[in-house]
């Protein structure tokens, strides 16, 4: 486990903490749609996960299962003393969001297209094409990028409506996918596994989010609910893609921001 301290993340905002975790093999700054709502209810802590962004490379034999990385990251948040946050994830942020939950670290969990709810014989071959396309743009995206169509061609599997997507977080987004170090050891230590949730506490509200349009994480395949928790709400948004936050900005921080009000609900109960 690589040391929590070292975790590159920023904050922004007032109010109840709460944390951003992405998905595999990109960055922190895929919240950019969604931070400005965010933060005038929360303090809103965004990281980085071992491996990827600015944070530091993974160590040799690290454990990047989604269990390793909450472990990592509920060290984190005890560095930065940081208790008990609401957490919203995006894809194998959301797995780790909710391995956050199951120990207790976390009030609330909004997990936005989470991995992990696949079914055992499903091969992750998006994910290695979004890997190989990201490398062989990567020099030459701020060009090809000002080009709608090479944009929607580009991200036509993370978004419902990518020729919308803005140029520059789209840049940035295949910058982190390109270079993410932790990407080969975090697919390898996910795949094959399953999320298993169902024990997470009652009193801690989980919403999961997927979008009828999703191409990485399809419904036929990944999209299995039955390791979710019973108490846990299931939303399918239209019109979006694998990332709501892109393709859905406002849904989705009222999305959060109705499950982190929950808390309060279940603990007056």
């Amino acid at each position: 486990m690589v040391s929590s301290s070292t975790l590159a993340f920023d904050r922004l905002g007032t109010g109840e903490p709460l944390l951003l975790v992405h998905g595999l093999g990109s960055f922190r700054g895929v919240w950019e749609p969604v931070n400005a709502r965010l933060a005038k209810h929360f303090t809103v802590f965004r990281i980085d996960l071992p491996g990827h962004g600015d944070s530091p490379r993974l160590r040799p034999g690290a454990d990047a299962s989604a269990n390793g990385f909450a472990k990592t990251i509920a060290e984190w948040l005890d560095e930065n003393d940081i208790v008990t946050p609401h957490v919203a994830g995006s894809s194998l942020g959301g797995w780790i969001a909710l391995e956050l939950a199951r120990q207790g670290f976390v009030k609330s969990v909004c997990a936005l297209a989470p991995a992990g709810f696949w079914r055992s014989d499903v091969v992750p071959v998006v994910a290695h094409a979004n890997r190989w396309a990201a490398r062989i743009a990567d020099p030459f995206a701020p060009t090809l990028l000002r080009v709608g169509q090479l944009k929607s061609i580009g991200f036509w599997t993370s978004s419902a409506n990518p020729a919308s997507l803005d140029r520059d977080l789209a840049v940035a987004a295949t910058h982190a996918q390109s270079r993410a170090s932790g990407w080969a050891a975090a697919l390898a230590a996910t795949h094959g596994r399953q999320c298993d949730a169902r024990d997470i506490d009652p009193r801690i509200p989980v919403t999961a989010v997927w979008g009828d349009r999703d191409r990485i994480l399809p419904g036929r395949s990944c999209q299995e609910p039955e390791g979710l928790p019973l108490h846990a709400r299931w939303v399918r948004l239209r019109d979006c893609g694998h990332v709501p936050m892109w393709d859905q900005p406002e849904r989705t921080a009222q999305l959060i921001e109705q499950t982190a009000a929950a808390t309060h609900l279940a603990t007056a109960k």
